[in-house]
């Protein structure tokens, strides 16, 4: 049932109007997110018919798609192939020894945990890997993708699907007790390949297993990957950040490089020349990690 309701939010000196007609249920559990000035009542409505792409259900994502569910967006649709490990459970939120012990593929143990969460919420969980021959149907119908991924390969496919079907992607990794997150806005900034032309190799890439990586991290990228997919499923893509954030705990120290101008700067061979090879498939990805 539809009510008029009436809420007023106070954020430091300024008083939020909450006016609108919106389900006093939703009011009840958003409370909270919609009297903050940048989300509101439109924001909240839009955020609940978004659909995010969470690619990967390990560290980030779990946070991410734990995110993104209690929030309150339409669907979330979390892909990875693996199960749970024992390893896992420093760092992978959703995941509990009960997980670990029965080997639960990720997926299957993450959504049912999303849902007793939010059942309102479409949970979508897909037990793949993505690659050139799914991403298709992985992104149909998805209005932002969040990088969740441990390996290049995968970031440089999500960055040419972006491309090719103009959808918002944000990407994030971590290492030790650092880690660093960059939205992506197809035709309007940077793309990974403007920073990043070429894949590293996946054989001289430190990993998790080589360089090892503390939980709190993974936290703070995750929930700085989390919001900026908000933004853009509420329709505040003006809040988006255009920087390289790089973040390192340990030593407590953050940076920023802006990359407002590097689209402009550079002839980037994917989202300037149109060189998607890896959407189709002729870039080789390598050994992938396990």
């Amino acid at each position: 049932m539809q009510v008029e309701v009436l809420r007023v939010g106070v954020v430091g000196a300024t008083v939020v109007a909450m006016d609108s007609s919106f389900p006093v249920d939703d009011l009840g559990r958003f409370a909270r997110q919609v009297c903050f000035e940048g989300l509101g009542v439109e924001g909240q409505r839009r955020l609940r018919a978004g659909r995010a792409l969470v690619c990967g259900c390990g560290a980030l994502g779990s946070i991410v798609a734990g995110t993104l569910v209690r929030a309150g967006a339409g669907l979330v649709r979390i892909v990875d192939p693996d199960v749970v490990e024992e390893v896992n459970l420093q760092r992978q939120v959703l995941f509990d020894e009960q997980d670990a012990a029965s080997r639960a593929l990720k997926v299957t143990a993450a959504a049912a945990k999303l849902r007793l969460a939010n059942s309102d919420v479409t949970v979508e969980p897909i037990l793949a890997r993505a690659t050139h021959e799914n991403i298709f149907s992985l992104c149909e119908g998805i209005d932002v993708i969040v990088d969740a991924t441990d390996n290049f390969p995968s970031r440089f496919l999500l960055n040419d699907a972006s491309i090719h079907l103009n959808i918002p992607w944000i990407y994030g990794g971590c290492l030790g007790a650092q880690g660093q997150t960059m939205t992506i806005l197809p035709g309007r900034t940077a793309c990974l390949r403007c920073l990043m032309p070429e894949c590293p190799l996946v054989e001289a890439t430190p990993t998790c297993v080589t360089a090892g990586i503390l939980g709190p991290i993974v936290g703070v990228i995750a929930s700085i990957e989390a919001l900026e997919a908000i933004k853009i499923l509420s329709g505040r893509e003006e809040a988006v950040s255009r920087n390289l954030t790089v973040i390192d705990l340990w030593t407590n120290k953050i940076r920023q490089i802006n990359t407002r101008s590097l689209r402009d700067q550079v002839d980037c061979p994917a989202c300037k020349q149109g060189q998607l090879s890896w959407l189709s498939g002729s870039s080789s990805p390598g050994i992938l990690p396990e």
